[in-house]
């Protein structure tokens, strides 16, 4: 076996260069050749599009109003059943023993968006931080309620005594495309 000591620097240069190509085509078949064949690719897409449609501005403008639209309707709601159902419903997602929950059935202005009309509601809830970061995550998954909109939380500083767990106030609001 020959040892690296016992070779001469023209040898070694030689077997430099072989290295540097090994290791030049080993970097081609690892990297270098997937990327150059998705440049290819994407060229050749690109000259395919051309001065199409679908690259216009007008386009991008409507396909992201047919998504808006599509996910307004998921929250879309007749007036009388979202408003019949909505303490129900509310009431079904907070389960735990450790919250209160109070509904605002103050009347909160509708807006009028697209000939459509927008409404609100919220609820109150009281206790710890975590039964209240629970019930709000649960809240959120029910589609009938409308949309989460606002949560507002608020600490209650008046306390018995000092071993009394904090009191934590949050208010939850939703909103609902009412249909016409």
């Amino acid at each position: 076996m020959i040892k690296w000591k016992e070779i001469d620097y023209k040898k070694r240069n030689k077997l430099l260069f072989v290295g540097a190509g090994i290791l030049l085509v080993l970097a081609w078949f690892l990297a270098f050749q997937k990327t150059y064949l998705a440049y290819r690719e994407n060229t050749r897409l690109n000259s395919l599009i051309g001065n199409d449609i679908s690259n216009s501005t007008q386009f991008d403008f409507t396909r992201k109003s047919k998504v808006l639209d599509s996910l307004s309707k998921v929250y879309q709601s007749d007036s009388a059943t979202w408003n019949d159902n909505f303490l129900s419903e509310a009431s079904r997602a907070i389960n735990s023993p450790r919250i209160q929950v109070y509904f605002n059935n103050l009347p909160k202005n509708a807006m009028q968006v697209d000939s459509a009309a927008v409404k609100s509601k919220s609820l109150t809830l009281k206790g710890d931080y975590r039964s209240i970061v629970a019930s709000v995550a649960e809240l959120e998954k029910i589609n009938t309620l409308g949309y989460l909109s606002t949560v507002t939380l608020k600490f209650d500083n008046r306390r018995v005594s000092a071993n009394e767990r904090k009191v934590i106030e949050g208010e939850v609001g939703f909103k609902v495309k009412l249909e016409r």
